[in-house]
Formats: C-alpha cells, sequence, structure tokens
C-alpha cells in the first residue's frame, strides 16, 4: 500500500484518501493559480494507526467525548507501518532534498472545504518543521481529529466519529512576506474581500489576489482562498466554499407598511427589549385603538413598535389639566390615585381597563408632549442665541422620583450588612413594589417577587443620582424660566414611570383574579397562565359574552407561551444601527462575522467557564476549536477577522456574530440583556 501520493501525479480515485485541504490545492492547481509542490499523506495511514486502538462511542454532543482521549492516546502510541517511513523519507526528499529544508504538515480531513462542511480552524497544522520533525508533527495532526472539538463538529454534520477519514497535506514551508485571506462572493459583495493576518502584500500582490477570487468565485461560485505573498508573487495554499454574511431581511419586516403613520415604526427597544405577552399585547392594542396620543403602536412579530402619529386633537378633559407638565402629572397622580382607593383590592376586569385608559391618555397624550415641548423651547433658545449650553447637561441629575429609584437601588447594592440589606428592600418595595423589572403586565412585580432586588447586591454600585450643582452658562433672555421649565419637565418625564406601573399592576391584579376563576372553571391549569390568552377573549368571558372550552384556552397557552421562544430568535434589527444608536445605548460596534440576530444574557467568556446555552457569548478571543463545544445564540470577539475561522465556524453553524469588536468584554457585565446583530456589526445592551 502506497501512503503518500504526490499532488502532481493524483488520480481521481485518490481524491477520497487525500482529505479536503489537498483536493483543494488540486482544485486551485486546475484554475490555474499558483500552488506549492505538496503530497499527501492519505487517511490508510490513519486508519492503520487507528486500528488496534479503542472504539469509539456513537458521539452525540460534547458530553461523551471523554473516550475520544484514549483512542488519541492509542493512536499516537501506535507503531508506523512498516514500509511508511522510507516513504515518507522519500517524499520529503522529492520535495526539497535539503538538509536545512522546512515543511509544513496540514490537516487534511474529510470534514474539511465541502460546501457542507468546511470544518475552519478545527484540525491541527504545523507549519516550518524540519524533516526529521515531520513523522511526529503527522501523528499530532492525525490525532488532533479525535480531539473534542473535532468530533463535536463531526457529529453535528451528521457523521459519526469512527467514520471520520483523516489524511496530511505536506509541501515546503513558505515563509513569505506577508499571508492572509481573501473572499469573493459574487452575489452578495461588489469587491473581494481581502484580509492579511501577517504583514501587508504589495498593491500587484494584492491585485493578483483580488483577480484570481474574482476569476475562480466566476467559475466555482463563492470562494475564500488563503494566501502567501513573497514581495509581489503570489502562492494559494486553499480554496474552500464561502458564504457572505449577507443581511437579511426581518422576517416580519412587511407587516410594519403603514400609510397611516408619518415615519417609520421604531422599535421600542429601550423601554420593552423583550418580546410581549399576549396580555400586554392586547394592552397595547387597546390603548393604541381608544387613547389619543402623539404615537402609535403596534407589536409585530412578539415586539413592541411606534410611530408618530401626527397632529392630534387633546383628549377629553385635556382641559381640566393645568398648563403645566409637572402640576398636569400631579393633578393626574391625585385623580388615579382616589380612583385606586375606591376600586379597591377586588376591583373588575373592565373597571381596572377603563382606570387604565383614563390614565394613559392624558399621560402621553398631555403630559408627555407637554414635557417634550419644555424641552424643545429651552434648545430651541439656546440654537437662536449662540449658547454653548448643552441641553442634556443642563438636565442633568434632576431631582425626581427616577432619582429617588436609583438612589434607594443603590443603597441595596452598597450594603453588606443582611439585616441592613433586608431594610433597604423593604424601603424600595413600600414605594416602589408594584414596579416590575420590565414592563409587561405578565410579569410579577417586585413586591410579588423580589429576587431582582436582591440580585442587584451582585453588581457594583454606581453613581448615586442627586440634586447635583447646575451648571451656570450663559442663559439668553428669558433663559432661566425656560430652564426651570424644562428642569421641572424632564423630572415628569421620568416620574410618570410610577404612576403607570400603579395602574399596570391594578390591571395585573384584576388579571391574575380571572385567572383563578379559570383555574377553578378548570380552563386554567395556572392562574398565571391568564396572561397568555388574548386580552380580548379575556374580557368577553368575564362579561359572559364568550365561552371558552378547555382545548381553545390549552391550545391558544401553549402557542402563545412558546412566541417568544421563537420571537427571541428572531429580532429585529438594531433600531438606527447605522447612526451609531449602539454607541448611546451602550455597547460594542465591531465587523459583521455572521449574519443574523439574537438576543441573549450575556456571558463573558473565561478559561473553564461553562456557557449556558442560549446565551450571547462575549470573549477577547475564541479559539476555533472552542466553538463547536459551546451552544451559544450569537458571539461577540473582540479580535478576529471577517474571514477568520471563528467567523467561517459562525456562519456554518448559523450564528449570529461580531467580530473585531474592541473592548466588548468590558462595555457587557455578566447577565446584561445584549441583542447581537451581526448585519450591522454591532452589540447593544437592551435595558438594565
Amino acid at each position: 500500500m502506497s501512503f503518500c501520493v504526490s499532488l502532481a501525479r493524483a488520480r481521481a480515485e485518490d481524491e477520497p484518501r487525500i482529505g479536503g485541504k489537498a483536493r483543494s490545492l488540486l482544485r486551485l492547481a486546475a484554475g490555474g493559480l499558483p500552488v506549492p509542490r505538496a503530497f499527501a499523506v492519505t487517511s490508510d495511514l490513519y486508519a492503520a494507526l487507528r486500528a488496534g486502538g479503542p472504539p469509539l462511542p456513537a458521539i452525540e454532543d460534547a458530553a461523551t467525548l471523554a473516550a475520544a482521549f484514549d483512542a488519541a492516546a492509542a493512536l499516537t502510541a501506535a507503531p508506523w507501518p512498516a514500509s511508511f517511513v522510507a516513504e515518507l523519507r522519500a517524499a520529503l526528499a522529492g520535495l526539497d532534498p535539503a538538509s536545512q529544508a522546512r515543511f509544513s504538515v496540514r490537516s487534511s480531513a474529510s470534514l474539511e472545504d465541502r460546501a457542507d462542511a468546511l470544518g475552519a480552524g478545527l484540525f491541527l497544522s504545523r507549519i516550518d518543521v524540519a524533516a526529521a520533525d515531520v513523522p511526529a508533527a503527522i501523528r499530532e495532526v492525525l490525532a488532533a481529529a479525535l480531539a473534542p472539538a473535532a468530533l463535536a463538529y463531526a457529529a453535528r454534520r451528521g457523521l459519526p466519529a469512527r467514520e471520520l477519514a483523516m489524511a496530511v497535506l505536506i509541501h515546503p514551508f513558505v515563509p513569505g512576506d506577508a499571508a492572509g485571506t481573501a473572499a469573493f462572493d459574487g452575489a452578495a459583495m461588489a469587491e473581494p474581500l481581502v484580509e492579511a493576518a501577517r504583514g501587508a502584500p504589495s498593491p500587484p500582490a494584492r491585485a493578483f489576489v483580488v483577480e484570481a477570487a474574482r476569476t475562480l468565485a466566476a467559475r466555482t461560485g463563492a470562494v475564500e482562498l488563503e494566501w502567501v505573498a513573497t514581495g509581489d508573487s503570489v502562492l494559494f495554499v486553499q480554496f474552500r466554499p464561502y458564504c457572505a454574511a449577507a443581511r437579511r431581511t426581518w422576517s416580519h419586516a412587511a407587516a410594519l407598511a403603514d400609510e397611516t403613520t408619518t415615519s417609520a415604526w421604531t422599535w421600542d427597544a429601550a423601554h420593552n427589549p423583550l418580546p410581549l405577552s399576549a396580555a400586554q399585547a392586547g394592552l397595547v392594542a387597546l390603548v393604541d385603538e381608544r387613547c389619543r396620543t402623539a404615537f402609535r403602536q403596534r407589536v409585530v412579530g412578539g415586539y413592541l413598535f411606534f410611530a408618530p402619529a401626527g397632529a392630534i386633537s387633546p383628549p377629553d378633559g385635556a382641559t381640566s389639566l393645568a398648563a403645566s407638565s409637572p402640576e398636569a402629572l400631579r393633578a393626574l397622580t391625585h385623580a388615579a390615585d382616589a380612583r385606586l382607593a375606591a376600586l379597591g383590592p377586588s376591583a373588575s376586569l373592565e373597571d381596572t381597563l377603563d382606570l387604565f385608559l383614563a390614565v394613559y391618555e392624558p399621560l402621553y397624550g398631555v403630559i408627555q408632549p407637554a414635557a417634550s415641548a419644555a424641552r424643545e423651547a429651552l434648545a430651541a433658545a439656546l440654537t437662536a442665541h449662540g449658547s454653548g449650553a448643552s441641553v442634556a447637561d443642563l438636565l442633568r441629575e434632576v431631582p425626581s422620583v427616577a432619582a429617588e429609584r436609583s438612589r434607594r437601588a443603590a443603597t441595596i447594592a452598597a450594603t453588606t450588612d443582611p439585616g441592613e440589606r433586608d431594610a433597604a428592600i423593604a424601603a424600595y418595595l413600600a414605594r416602589f413594589g408594584d414596579e416590575a423589572p420590565v414592563w409587561d403586565v405578565a410579569a410579577p412585580t417586585y413586591a410579588e417577587d423580589p429576587a431582582p432586588l436582591h440580585r442587584l447586591v451582585e453588581r457594583p454600585p454606581g453613581p448615586t443620582p442627586g440634586d447635583a450643582a447646575r451648571p451656570a452658562p450663559a442663559l439668553p433672555p428669558g433663559g432661566r424660566a425656560l430652564l426651570d421649565a424644562a428642569r421641572a419637565a424632564a423630572a415628569v418625564a421620568e416620574d410618570d414611570d410610577a404612576l403607570y406601573a400603579r395602574v399596570q399592576t391594578c390591571v395585573r391584579r384584576a388579571l391574575l383574579a380571572e385567572g383563578r376563576r379559570l383555574q377553578a372553571a378548570n380552563l386554567l391549569a395556572r392562574a398565571e397562565d391568564v396572561f397568555w390568552l388574548p386580552l380580548a377573549s379575556v374580557r368577553r368571558n368575564a362579561r359572559e359574552e364568550e365561552p371558552l372550552t378547555l382545548p381553545a384556552v390549552t391550545h391558544a397557552v401553549a402557542t402563545a407561551r412558546q412566541a417568544p421562544a421563537a420571537a427571541l430568535a428572531d429580532p429585529p434589527p438594531v433600531p438606527g444601527a447605522r447612526a451609531g444608536w449602539g454607541a448611546r445605548t451602550g455597547g460594542a460596534r465591531g465587523r459583521s462575522g455572521a449574519s443574523g440576530r439574537a438576543i441573549g444574557r450575556a456571558h463573558i467568556h473565561a478559561p473553564d467557564a461553562a456557557v449556558p446555552p442560549g446565551a450571547i457569548l462575549i470573549a477577547r478571543t475564541l479559539l476555533p476549536t472552542e466553538l463547536p463545544l459551546l451552544a451559544p445564540a450569537a458571539i461577540v470577539v473582540e479580535t478576529g477577522g471577517v474571514l477568520g475561522h471563528v467567523a467561517a465556524q459562525a456562519r456554518e453553524r448559523g450564528l449570529p456574530a461580531v467580530v473585531d469588536a474592541a473592548g466588548a468584554t468590558t462595555a457587557f457585565r455578566a447577565g446584561d440583556l445584549v441583542l447581537v446583530d451581526g448585519d450591522a456589526g454591532v452589540a447593544v445592551r437592551l435595558g438594565d
């Protein structure tokens, strides 16, 4: 049996035994491109060394890979076939007989450089190897085929580990002045992309690489090439199919086409970044239908969107509200508190919804627009008089309910004594217990579940907002009054959250009461399932206008509970990504490594730390041999390039990826809710 096959004399029947990298070198040569002289150590050697070793189990996931280490040890200790060493020595001499010759010893697995299996960076290669050390390098390369990452990758491709074939490609080591990768997909790219991993190619060398990528792509489709340049000369050492990180249109984008709005719909990611429950979606539809405000709302694909509604007439009763937004908010709060007291804890669903609408319309139809107008008046005056003052600085640290909320949260975070911490949490709950971690009526309030407040102790305390000394800029005539009004309005823009939370919690209590009623009627397994029924159906049933059946209710709840998971796997694009939205809200910008979007909790990568499935993996660097063992929803890496091995693996697996994202590991904290937009090359924090 011949173990070494010269690529210059390889025949069609040799291709199954020489592996992916060797086959790609043959294709490059067939395309007229310069390649190094090379030979392949066929997969027959791997099979011979494996023959006496322990069998591998049927590997389904990374947890069952321990047996592979014994197999690798056995392969490393197995003796060479009788004729192999002499055959290898002759093949090396045929490439370069010089005593100081150096070689590259590279993996050439059956799962490399194929359209259905790229295997980018998974298998081992050794470069700049002396002739005497080539046998040891071959053993290392072959044993790497039994590494956990390689076997996990094979399992994902549906290939049993025992069927993985491993060959070795050997050619003279080419140091070169520069080396890197190039890719071109004529259907998705205007120009070939060239990345240098080492050095910089001369302009003629780069032009040659670009033209080679164009020519080869025209013949074979999208291609990725690895090249080495010495002066103006180029050698190509690898070729594999390439799939550009093409932008994806959000699957629900067409549903946002609406001629009734004055501008495009915007995802409300700053306030409502997560998919909404059926009950919250029902509230959105109700206020959009019944309340006159300056904006429209819509739930699409599970997410909340808004758009300006144009000019509106004031809501009924608006004239009874005071002219200034602080006075109006105080009046509305007093009226709402009186109605809440009158309703009591056992109010009907219809009564609580009436209260909700009665608060919502003036809050967002009068008070918030008035607050915005006060800010805009100050900004206009500053601009008109050429003041260098910043509106944002002038309105910073306004005394407000929001400032009190932040102070109380900071007290919890800074407290180490258990008794003092419990007292701080009790004080927080006494003031803000009606609020919840997310703006969804289905979410338990802090009073119901204070666990999110306990988690504050795990975070370092931030600065405590307070009534800091105001800056003293040069203000235009009448500017002090405008500034006072704008600062008062800024507090209103923050304080309305507390009022909204109180009335929404009232609706939550009424819905839970309906849930208990439906549970008693054996229609719901749990009272909380009521939040996953359409709000309109719950209302009609409560009014005895629509009977509910167990099959219909069970189906509706199951479908609605599954919807958020599907929505998280298909989030909208980052709002205003091209305008720097991510930088304003906290995040990292890099380059698109793989297309798609995902939302999840941040996991900052550390050695030997398990990555929770579905997490957003954020790392300084990531080895291509790590990724097959992990199951993140998306990856963000501070290093790496678009054509790097990690990006290639992410594209192959359909994982959204942002690479070259400097500062990503410090921009996020573990547990942050993060949206990765691979198309835009952006990762942003969603809320806190």
